[in-house]
């Protein structure tokens, strides 16, 4: 016989956790929301991320979009930014340091020295408002090679359905790109997979798409830097004269299943992960759509990633880290 068992809601251990951070210097209200922004910034990184700092403008400036020109798109200052799961916060913390000064030395060999976040990417030419933020965007020292990250923090756990206008089925509305063909066939058979996070794999596609179109469109090229003023002249120029090596890569906040142990992923979070892997091995895409716009790692987690980085940060920061996302955790520290 079957019972009908009534399961009272709770708050989930990883929001607990976040709210109880020792590093935030302010309570977060009962929703998760911070008095300020530099509440859960790095104390490092809070002067760049200030009014007049050099990153400021990357998180809250957006465009005036041509359908509805009073709705500006695009900012996360305020109010995403307030909250203690901030995706783009987070990845503010992980990436700000990056710099002539502090490079990183990542796993391809390459020598990053600058970083964007929230740089918008032209996707179809037809429409200029349909640009994707690639939230993280690291630049290598001779601007030969870019690395482009779009992290996710819990998102995922709010299932939510693939979106795709019309334009993006008609060839028509492309840049120069090579693999229309596999991007409009997959779009047009795009079935929505239940209970899971296709609205980001929509997101990947389009990112996809951005990406293959910086690296084959001048003109794309040139429309992502007129997008983004706040990428120096110096190396706006250098972007444009280049033959570019660009690669893509999701990156994974690991919800524990329970914080405590931090061991086993969450059960929404391996789904996430596994339909990642699942549109790896199913999409439709040209093979060098994969070997060529895309790491090996399709999504990294912010745990691997820190095991590659923290050795490279400045003193403290991983640390912070740490105490700041109790999720996050350096894997070589646990073997």
């Amino acid at each position: 016989m079957k019972r009908n068992l009534q399961i009272t809601p709770k708050e989930p251990a990883w929001r607990i956790a976040l709210m109880n951070s020792p590093v935030l210097t302010a309570k977060p209200d009962e929703k998760g929301y911070l008095p300020s922004y530099l509440d859960g910034i790095y104390p490092g990184g809070r002067e760049a991320m200030m009014p007049d700092g050099k990153f400021y403008r990357m998180f809250n400036v957006g465009e005036k979009s041509v359908f509805t020109p009073t709705e500006i798109a695009g900012n996360e200052i305020p109010p995403k930014a307030y909250a203690v799961d901030s995706s783009a916060i987070l990845a503010y913390n992980f990436f700000h340091w990056i710099s002539p000064e502090h490079q990183l030395h990542f796993s391809d060999g390459k020598t990053y020295d600058k970083v964007y976040f929230m740089v918008r990417m032209p996707v179809l030419k037809s429409n200029p408002d349909t640009s994707e933020q690639m939230e993280v965007v690291l630049v290598n020292d001779d601007c030969h090679s870019i690395l482009c990250f779009k992290p996710v923090m819990t998102e995922y756990i709010d299932y939510g359905p693939a979106k795709f206008a019309e334009a993006y089925t008609k060839s028509e509305s492309y840049y120069n790109n090579h693999f229309e063909k596999e991007f409009i066939e997959y779009i047009k058979n795009f079935q929505n997979v239940e209970h899971a996070y296709n609205k980001g794999i929509a997101q990947m596609v389009k990112h996809l798409i951005a990406v293959t179109n910086l690296q084959q469109s001048n003109y794309a090229m040139a429309e992502m830097l007129t997008l983004n003023e706040f990428i120096e002249p110096e190396v706006a120029q250098q972007l444009q004269r280049a033959v570019l090596n660009i690669k893509y890569s999701n990156l994974v906040y690991i919800l524990g299943a329970d914080f405590e142990t931090r061991t086993a992923p969450s059960i929404r979070t391996m789904n996430y992960i596994n339909l990642l892997a699942r549109f790896r091995s199913t999409a439709s895409f040209d093979e060098m759509i994969w070997q060529y716009f895309v790491l090996p790692n399709y999504a990294y987690n912010y745990n691997d990633l820190l095991a590659i980085m923290r050795s490279q940060m400045p003193d403290g920061l991983a640390e912070y880290l740490e105490a700041r996302y109790p999720d996050l955790y350096s894997r070589e520290e646990k073997t």
